[in-house]
């Protein structure tokens, strides 16, 4: 199979994952949970949170439930810090239960969302073997917890640092702070055709490092993060100086 060939079956499985049911495809709302009892918008119940975690009451014929049981009285869950975790539902609406910078929300995954049916695929560049680039990982002699802004106004996250990626694009040495990522290197980066071409910033994934520190950086396999499809992201940005001061004309562009 050709490189183009991989990419294009990778560009398939990457949108049919987009595409499922209760994917990121499908939120429609995003709300943090107040410290009283409350109605949210467009969900029945009464939805807090405290010191013991998110909880929502509801009577029987509000047809909320966790699982298969229905909901009479009350439900607690919890979730650690960036994590989530599908909790509660309502007819085929699914409401997920997340935290983050230390407060608690909930966010509805609607099947039926227009961003879902109305979804034809990602525009992307077309795959450009120049945009595979050699770099090199200069591991940390210690992870380093840093800020970051995200997608929301309202929030502050922290990514582990674990070291930096050089890579040469066009001649030009940029060095990108990078975080862990599977077997591989996470980078986070923003890039001269952010906000016209592409979104506000994207990621890309390296292969895994080798003894020496060697890595690849395939910028067609470049990604949006949620926050590109939806309001309701809570998406971290890159680490302040990922910046590549040339466009990165490959991988995905901003969402039509």
């Amino acid at each position: 199979m050709s490189a183009t060939d991989e990419w294009l079956a990778w560009r398939t499985a990457r949108e049919t994952d987009l595409a499922q049911e209760h994917g990121w495809l499908s939120l429609t709302a995003f709300a943090w949970l107040p410290d009283q009892a409350a109605s949210l918008p467009g969900l029945p119940g009464r939805w807090w949170a405290d010191d013991s975690g998110a909880h929502v009451e509801a009577e029987p014929g509000e047809s909320l439930r966790v699982g298969d049981e229905p909901i009479a009285g009350r439900a607690t869950a919890d979730v650690e810090e960036s994590g989530s975790r599908l909790w509660v539902r309502h007819g085929d609406r699914v409401v997920e239960l997340l935290r983050r910078g230390g407060r608690l929300a909930v966010r509805t995954r609607d099947p039926q969302a227009p961003t879902r049916l109305g979804f034809r695929g990602v525009p992307t560049w077309e795959h450009d073997p120049d945009w595979v680039r050699p770099g090199r990982f200069t591991p940390s002699d210690r992870p380093a917890r840093v800020a970051v802004r995200t997608a929301r106004d309202d929030l502050v996250q922290h990514a582990t640092v674990v070291g930096t990626v050089d890579v040469d694009i066009d001649g030009v040495r940029h060095r990108l702070s990078a975080v862990a990522a599977g077997d591989g290197l996470g980078l986070l980066f923003h890039d001269t055709t952010n906000g016209d071409a592409s979104a506000p910033w994207r990621t890309v994934t390296t292969s895994a490092p080798d003894p020496d520190g060697n890595v690849v950086v395939d910028f067609n396999r470049a990604v949006n993060l949620p926050f590109a499809f939806t309001a309701h992201g809570t998406c971290p940005g890159p680490v302040t100086g990922n910046r590549i001061a040339v466009p990165v004309t490959a991988g995905e562009k901003r969402p039509a």
